[in-house]
Formats: structure tokens, C-alpha cells, sequence
């Protein structure tokens, strides 16, 4: 009876440690994301999304098929103009949510051709969580919005996202 408890026991333990670290990692959500399209000989979009996360992490890469190089964007005013520089990583603070809409974004440069609204990005965004450097991957399905749409123009504007 003992021996055949400690074979069950010897047979769960892997599950059971796949689980508990499955559990330790940040769960790190993404919600209302979009791509802005594009017209032709454009080189360069923008993408918004909304990160939750329910332990401090950050976001360290972007990467896409659409484009050869992603990157987030934060844009500041500094006097009268607008700038804009590319950040090494962005730190989603545990039980917060951070909005890239309009002026903070994910740059989508080298564009493999030009977005028409009704397409859709696929994003695969990677996390770290800050407490124990773990990542995490997220794939995130976008659709493409026409040029001059704005977050708030489409109030369906999600799409189910996988992991």
C-alpha cells in the first residue's frame, strides 16, 4: 500500500512542480490591441494595447511578421515639440494597468507590406517578471484599423488573444 501511494506520489510530482511554477510566473493580460494601416511605400505603423499584470514585470521585445523591427515608443513634450525615443523595456507595475494608445505605442518598422484595415498583426510580446527574471510570451492577434482611426473610434475593436 505504501510503495504503491509513493509510485503515485513519484508519477504527480512533475505536474505538480510544472504547475506551482506555472503559478509563480507573472500572468501578464493584453486587451484592446490594434495596428494602424498603412498606404503604400509606407514603411513604419504604429500598434496599441492595454498591459495588466498581476506582479511587477516588464515588457522587454516585440516581435512581429509584419515588420523587421519592433519597438515601444513613450513621446514626451519638451516646450512647444513633441519627442519621441524608443525604451529599452516597459515596467507594468503589479495590479496596474498601462495603456500604449497615441502618444506611448509599439513601432512596427520595415514593414513586409502595407496593412489594409480587416488584416490582422500578430504581435508576440515577451515579459519578464521582476522578482525572479522569468519570461513570459505572449501572442497577441491585432487587427488593422483604417489610417486615421483612434482608440476610442471603434468600441469592438478587440480580438481573442492566445497564449
Amino acid at each position: 500500500m505504501i510503495r504503491a501511494r509513493l509510485a503515485w506520489a513519484r508519477r504527480l510530482a512533475p505536474v505538480a512542480a510544472t504547475f506551482c511554477a506555472n503559478l509563480a510566473m507573472a500572468q501578464v493580460t493584453v486587451a484592446d490591441a490594434w495596428v494602424r494601416g498603412t498606404v503604400e511605400g509606407q514603411t513604419s505603423t504604429a500598434a496599441y494595447l492595454k498591459l495588466h499584470s498581476d506582479t511587477d514585470a516588464r515588457l522587454v521585445s516585440v516581435t512581429s511578421p509584419a515588420a523587421a523591427r519592433c519597438t515601444v515608443h513613450e513621446m514626451t513634450m519638451s516646450g512647444n515639440v513633441m519627442r519621441m525615443r524608443a525604451l529599452d523595456s516597459l515596467p507594468i507595475p503589479a495590479g496596474r494597468t498601462v495603456e500604449l494608445e497615441q502618444h506611448d505605442h509599439l513601432m512596427l518598422e520595415g514593414l513586409v507590406h502595407p496593412l489594409k484595415p480587416g488584416e490582422v498583426v500578430t504581435l508576440t510580446l515577451t515579459f519578464t517578471e521582476s522578482s525572479t527574471g522569468k519570461r513570459q510570451a505572449v501572442e497577441v492577434r491585432a487587427p488593422v484599423r483604417p489610417l486615421g482611426a483612434s482608440g476610442a473610434d471603434d468600441p469592438h475593436h478587440t480580438m481573442p488573444m492566445t497564449r
